[in-house]
């Protein structure tokens, strides 16, 4: 038993030291990094990146080295111009207003610990078209189960038979096979309109659920029934240009129009591993996807998605020495940025460290032998 409780503890120990030793050590070398904000130019057509060295003046550098003012971003600095009397009254060969350009204007982001981590399948149920066209907190929320949907009054948690039944019947009218697999939505009233849910049955098929004057309004989109669906984001912006992205299993980002139609795109962007930004105007869309290696930059018409330009832009800081590897046969961790579980996670294997740690240990146990040797 003594045997037993010394091997547990040196166990843990070592546990420890493999834990500990690697993430103080990446605390004391680890050097901030930053990446210049870059957006594509409907001015110069081209990828054009911050430059913050003059503190008093924003400078753009596009790849050719050119340097630029805010007048190469109109559309992302049309405030700033306008102020200034600089905003221009037309691009791309079309009159602009400030109205125009704030209606076209687009940002979503994501990251993967928004889909890494395993949620409740609860989800609050707004009303689309409410009575005084501001939107409310929602009153019910809707579960996921096997057999159907579930809705429930929150205030006193109450299950709703009859509307419940409702919302599984105009979900099944429309061919839709339960339980729902994926389910994307926003219920927040911090925006402009509500679009309610984008959802996939157990065949993958595409639906949309909202709420209008408490009836359920279901849609099937046929268009996405060939895509294997990985993932959706619901978009809700101002000008309506999209429903939905739709991430296929090959990592393919597709554009839902709201008329049920598909658009595929260039992009590729694995929602478990990448962030994503977009940043849309008037005339282009600029897609950012960044994982461990660097950044991939995609231009995108407004219009038709198409592509126009592309860049990639890996990370040239100077990676530290490690000398854990020479050290640890591989690094532990209980936490990740790309979800919100807390377990042991062990990365970084090396087999130098192991066979470094082999030989301390075969070193140790003969030298203790021969101590005992020599001590009889």
């Amino acid at each position: 038993m003594k045997k037993i409780g010394k091997i547990f503890i040196g166990l843990s120990l070592a546990l420890l030291v493999l834990w500990l030793v690697p993430w103080v050590y990446r605390i004391v070398t680890l050097e901030s990094y930053s990446t210049p904000f870059t957006l594509y130019s409907c001015v110069v057509h081209d990828f054009t990146s911050l430059d913050r060295s003059d503190a008093r003046n924003f400078r753009f550098i596009d790849r050719k080295g050119n340097v630029y003012g805010d007048e190469v971003q109109p559309l992302f600095y049309h405030s700033i111009l306008a102020s200034k009397g600089a905003f221009p009254d037309s691009l791309e060969g079309i009159p602009v207003t400030e109205e125009m350009v704030e209606h076209n204007s687009v940002i979503l982001s994501a990251e993967p610990k928004e889909f890494n981590v395993k949620k409740a399948p609860v989800y609050l149920l707004m009303e689309s078209v409410p009575v005084r066209l501001e939107l409310h907190d929602p009153e019910d929320a809707f579960v996921v189960r096997k057999n159907g949907l579930a809705v429930y009054r929150m205030a006193d948690n109450t299950l709703l038979e009859e509307k419940t039944g409702r919302f599984n019947a105009a979900l099944s009218a429309e061919g839709f096979r339960f339980p729902a697999n994926l389910v994307a939505g926003k219920p927040s009233h911090h925006k402009e309109y509500d679009e309610g849910y984008l959802l996939t049955d157990a065949e993958g098929k595409l639906f949309h659920l909202k709420q209008v004057d408490g009836e359920p309004v279901v849609r099937h989109f046929p268009a996405a029934d060939s895509l294997d669906l990985r993932q959706i984001l619901i978009t809700e912006f101002t000008n309506r240009a999209t429903l939905g992205y739709l991430v296929d299993r090959d990592n393919r980002l597709h554009m839902l129009r709201p008329d049920g139609t598909v658009i595929p795109t260039e992009v590729r962007y694995d929602p478990a591993r990448e962030d994503l930004l977009v940043v849309g105007d008037l005339f282009y869309y600029t897609v950012k996807t960044s994982d461990a290696d660097g950044e991939h930059f995609f231009a995108l018409r407004s219009d038709d998605f198409s592509l126009v330009d592309r860049m990639d832009r890996p990370y040239d800081f100077e990676e530290e020495v490690n000398l854990c590897k020479y050290v640890f046969p591989c690094r532990l961790s209980f936490t990740s940025s790309d979800d919100g579980w807390v377990k042991p996670r062990f990365s970084d294997f090396s087999w130098i460290g192991l066979v470094v740690d082999l030989l301390v240990a075969v070193f140790i146990i003969a030298w203790r032998w021969r101590r005992k040797n020599t001590n009889n």
